[in-house]
């Protein structure tokens, strides 16, 4: 699971982390995370604070030192499987050992995010945009010493779409990149459901260097999902959770001791709990990393993951919401992504490192439940905040405001459009709350000083509860100010998810870190839904049957070509401005990532939040 400013490549996490694929594409979970930056930007994910559980240190640390080792500190560690939902450190792991046939641009100063090449040498377009022929590499070897083959791609994607053990299906069988295959009808707790008919993934090895993939209908982002990391490949039969293979290796064994990818990385050992070690693997096919290895300490209690830092016991690390202190940040010079480079100190070591900041395209924000809290409300609750007094108060000023559901990197037209956009057109106060148009519209509903609407918020406990009780006590003073009794409690991330599908909660923490570089990767949460936690069905009006049009609009134009974007970026702020009006949503912040080093590694910056953070190109 990811934080808001940790997505990379967990990003999806959040969306499916109940298990349950269809009601989990709720209003927005993730990754990212997985999709990895510092915890004083945000929160949604790797646990911030003291927990139970204790540290997760071990009697031995590992220094970090200049003998080819770096030395990390990650939450939690345990399946490494391409397949599975990953926490961030376990997702960490898994993009070092695994890669796939198309990644994302490398390098500090990136100026686009088109993905690159990587297992794959080049590919074809078919003329009807659904067919990707793709050129594999000739001299990639998996850690076991195979030979990578089109076939190993072909069966690490039907286990990715058939096995039991994959949690991860939707990739490539739901939403706009799906790859063909059939369906067959099953009878599930009494209701007939549509489910994947194994074996008929349209995945075709034509000979050992050239892998076919057709997906049902053109999409004009598949090459960023081509490079998502649960389509990276296995050896072929290596494991036996789908048909016609028995396996080489216990499941148990390859997701938590001794994964098989063709990363740069590949595990050495694994102390379940406490360490994970990784050694640069042999015959790699791409440049030789630069740490010989890397030693991951798991450490679930951010205190100690700071004092860990202020030893110099990782070279490389975070820092928690209740250390970051914004006054001691001086930046020297903005890049091309908008990434922030300079330096951070004096630590409490009276030491001063370098640091970095990136967008992580995500957004945070409140979600209510439509058939539980009236309109009038939700809108009244949106007058009376500022959301600026969020990102100060509560995250130290790391991040922005937001107003839109769509991160700002890709709203249509960029953030220079979402902020023109948001200051023209918000509804409820850009940068300013009106608490007397708050107050009206609640009397206009009947309510008063003596006679005040009740609502409860439910922020989490294990996922920088110090900015947001903050942030609660914020909402509640204004509450208090609308004739709105605001009651606050807390709980895990993960209650809070239960408790939501159960309809049991008025309004409620979430945010969604996004998958790819598309409003449609955001807005698919804010139509009205079955299965939507929101609820907007249960309180129908023009607004929500704008909204869903809109996303009619936008499914109808997922191919590529001018025609089809320019549809498709009226209809996200078609859909945007319907969500404003009926305020199915308080807006949060969208969180920055940061990362923060010694002057003895050399570690490049950190482009966006769709890259991968890996360490094998860090100078130690």
């Amino acid at each position: 699971m990811s934080d808001e400013s940790q997505t990379g490549r967990t990003r999806r996490g959040f969306l499916t982390a109940t298990g349950v694929a269809a009601t989990a594409a709720l209003a927005g979970c993730s990754g990212q995370t997985d999709s990895t930056a510092t915890e004083a930007g945000g929160d949604e994910g790797t646990p911030t604070a003291t927990e139970a559980g204790g540290s997760g240190e071990s009697d031995e640390t590992t220094e970090a030192s200049g003998d080819g080792t770096l030395s990390l500190s990650i939450p939690e560690a345990s399946n490494f499987d391409p397949v599975q939902i990953k926490g961030d450190g376990s997702q960490r792991v898994s993009d070092h050992v695994f890669s796939e046939l198309m990644a994302l641009p490398r390098g500090g100063d990136v100026t686009g995010l088109a993905p690159e090449a990587q297992l794959a040498t080049d590919y074809e377009l078919s003329a009807d945009g659904r067919t990707y022929t793709f050129s594999l590499r000739e001299d990639v070897t998996f850690h076991d010493g195979t030979e990578l083959t089109a076939q190993d791609i072909v069966y690490s994607w039907e286990r990715l779409a058939a096995s039991d053990n994959s949690q991860e299906s939707p990739v490539i069988l739901e939403g706009g990149f799906q790859i063909a295959h059939e369906t067959t009808t099953e009878t599930v707790d009494g209701e007939e459901q549509e489910v994947y008919e194994p074996g008929t993934l349209q995945v075709e090895a034509v000979d050992d260097y050239t892998l076919e993939a057709t997906l049902e209908s053109p999409f004009f982002d598949a090459l960023f999902w081509f490079a998502y990391g649960s389509l990276s490949p296995i050896p072929e039969g290596i494991v036996g959770d789908i048909a016609g293979y028995d396996g080489e290796m216990e499941y148990a064994e390859f997701s938590s001791q001794a994964p098989v990818g063709t990363g740069p990385y590949q595990i050495d050992t694994v102390d379940t709990g406490t360490r994970v070690s990784l050694v640069a693997a042999d015959d790699y096919h791409g440049e030789a990393p630069g740490p010989d290895r890397i030693e991951l300490q798991v450490v679930q209690n951010a205190d100690t993951r700071y004092r860990r830092a202020a030893e110099r016991n990782v070279d490389v690390f975070q820092l928690p919401n209740s250390r970051f202190d914004p006054s001691k940040v001086s930046i020297d010079e903005t890049l091309s992504l908008g990434q922030e480079v300079g330096s951070y100190g004096p630590l409490s070591n009276g030491e001063t490192v370098n640091y970095s900041t990136w967008d992580e395209a995500y957004t945070a924000y409140f979600i209510f439940d439509c058939s539980r809290v009236e309109r009038p409300v939700r809108r009244a609750l949106n007058y009376a905040v500022n959301q600026e007094n969020f990102v100060d108060q509560g995250f130290k000023g790391v991040g922005e405001p937001a107003y839109h559901q769509a991160p700002p990197s890709v709203y249509p037209g960029g953030k220079e459009a979402y902020d023109q956009h948001a200051e023209e057109n918000f509804p409820y106060g850009y940068r300013e709350a009106r608490v007397d148009e708050a107050r009206s519209l609640m009397e206009e509903a009947g309510y008063t000083s003596d006679n005040p609407a009740e609502l409860t918020l439910t922020v989490y406990n294990d996922r920088n509860p110090d900015a947001y009780a903050r942030i609660a006590d914020l909402i509640r003073t204004k509450a208090s100010a609308i004739n709105l009794e605001l009651t606050v409690e807390t709980a895990p991330f993960g209650t809070i998810i239960d408790e939501a599908i159960s309809g049991n909660l008025d309004m409620y923490t979430l945010g969604n870190g996004l998958e790819y570089p598309s409003p449609a990767d955001m807005l698919k949460f804010g139509r009205p839904y079955e299965g939507n936690l929101v609820r907007w069905r249960e309180d129908p009006s023009d607004a929500s049957e704008r909204a869903a049009t809109a996303w009619e609009t936008i499914q109808s134009n997922l191919g590529p070509g001018a025609d089809a974007e320019e549809a498709r970026a009226e209809a996200f702020v078609e859909m945007e401005e319907a969500i404003w009006e009926d305020a199915i949503y308080l807006t949060n912040y969208h969180p920055r990532g940061q990362q923060f080093w010694y002057d003895d590694v050399d570690v490049p910056i950190h482009p966006t939040g769709f890259h991968d953070r890996l360490y094998d190109d860090v100078s130690l």
